[in-house]
């Protein structure tokens, strides 16, 4: 029986990379399939045979937007491979540069790819209020300094290396940016208020969603974290890994990633639903004025309302950061430790939950996978898809088409990240 083809987007607009969706009638049944359309590029498997120091600043190339937290969980990997215990003034640092760079990915998404669209704009140089976009864009600004002043760079972060950072800096030099964060904190809540009150479609669907969960923190970097889950369950980061399953697809690049063979939803409405109580203070206030459920295009209030605690928390830590000395963040020798290892480590990306594996073998890269919160959402995506479509047809199909682009791009989806699933034999 021949597929009917009901919707296709053709050419997603406002995400990052070139992805599409098409719906389909198939025996009686709507059927969705997201096409990842980006050109595979090979990057873990170039690593295979490679030094281990080399792995993160590969991992890096993996995406433009989020290759603060590729480069430090395949290093936070390669560590775990060798057995490395590294100081807690580099975790410090580290989850600075996390929270730097989701605050990053956030601001890029919610003033250039999503509200501009929602609004039914080409263009945020449209936005009605101009001066949101401003504050957005000085508050981007900030928070791209701050990776750059302890990154290296703006872009690829080549001072995060295996076991801690290649260039000493003194902190202080961080205090910079943080005290000009601080400066904008009025601007943000102000940013914030703004995507709270859009006006976004209804799309109650069941699904289980999963984030990193550590009672008394927010985390999306600790290695102290479980992996916990909206049905009340919770796993250690190694038995989530054991459950990732790759499947391939036909139509698309990159694979899909489930989860013991099932669907699970990760990204900030998740980490909102699972951790709100461990907010900031005026962000946590902030999401209590929102009717949080199990609706995907809540998860453009839930970046706003993230971009409210990651600055608050950069904030706070300005006065602990300009105490590190630099000769505590100077790496170990890798020749030190152990020669062979698997390791692991899951954290949580601008666009959900994260992860890197690798395997070592005399001081080389002998295996290596990354699994995206976009390769593991693209199931969703695809169901909600199907939803919207059965809910939504009487409305007709060019209506609908422009729903289901919005709906694609509330999940914030990353395909450049999503197509570093390479084909193994």
């Amino acid at each position: 029986m021949s597929d009917s083809i009901l919707i296709d987007t053709g050419d997603l607009r406002f995400i990052e990379g070139h992805g599409q969706l098409v719906v389909k009638s198939h025996g009686g049944r709507i059927e969705a399939e997201f096409h990842n359309l980006e050109g595979p590029r090979f990057l873990t498997k170039y690593m295979r045979g490679k030094p281990v120091e080399l792995a993160p600043r590969v991992a890096s190339r993996i995406c433009g937007l989020c290759y603060t937290v590729h480069s430090i969980s395949s290093a936070e990997a390669v560590e775990r491979a060798l057995g490395m215990k590294i100081s807690e003034d580099v975790k410090k640092l580290r989850n600075v540069l996390y929270m730097a760079n989701n605050l990053r990915s956030h601001l890029i998404h919610l003033l250039f790819l999503s509200i501009p669209p929602v609004e039914g704009l080409i263009s945020a140089l449209r936005m009605r209020d101009m001066n949101i976009v401003r504050m957005g864009a000085n508050i981007l600004s900030k928070a791209t300094e701050l990776i750059e002043v302890w990154g290296g760079r703006s872009v690829h972060v080549p001072n995060v290396i295996v076991g801690g950072f290649g260039k000493a800096i003194k902190c202080k030099e961080l205090l910079r940016p943080i005290h000009d964060l601080a400066m904008l904190s009025n601007d943000a809540e102000q940013l914030v208020r703004y995507a709270l009150n859009l006006e976004l479609p209804e799309l109650e669907r069941y699904r289980i969603l999963a984030a990193l969960k550590r009672p008394g923190s927010y985390p999306i970097y600790a290695e102290e974290a479980n992996v916990a889950f909206s049905d009340g369950s919770a796993l250690s980061p190694s038995e989530y890994y054991e459950g990732l399953e790759e499947v391939s697809k036909d139509y698309s690049t990159s694979k899909h990633v489930y989860f013991k063979k099932s669907e699970i939803t990760v990204g900030a409405l998740s980490r909102i639903m699972l951790n709100k109580r461990y907010l900031s203070s005026r962000a946590r206030e902030l999401a209590e004025e929102v009717e949080w459920g199990l609706n995907p295009f809540l998860n453009i209030k839930a970046q706003a309302i993230e971009v409210l605690h990651y600055m608050d928390e950069l904030i706070s830590l300005g006065g602990e950061l300009a105490e590190i000395p630099p000769e505590n963040l100077k790496p170990e020798d890798i020749k030190a430790h152990r020669d062979r290892g698997t390791g692991f480590f899951v954290a949580e990306a601008p666009r959900g939950t994260l992860c890197h594996y690798c395997e070592i073998e005399d001081w080389k890269v002998k295996d290596y996978r990354v699994y995206t919160p976009t390769a593991i959402n693209s199931k969703s995506i695809e169901n909600d898809a199907v939803e919207l479509v059965k809910r939504f047809k009487p409305i007709g199909s060019q209506k609908l088409r422009f729903i289901l682009e919005d709906m694609v791009r509330s999940y914030d989806p990353c395909l450049s990240c999503a197509v570093s699933l390479d084909i193994y034999e």
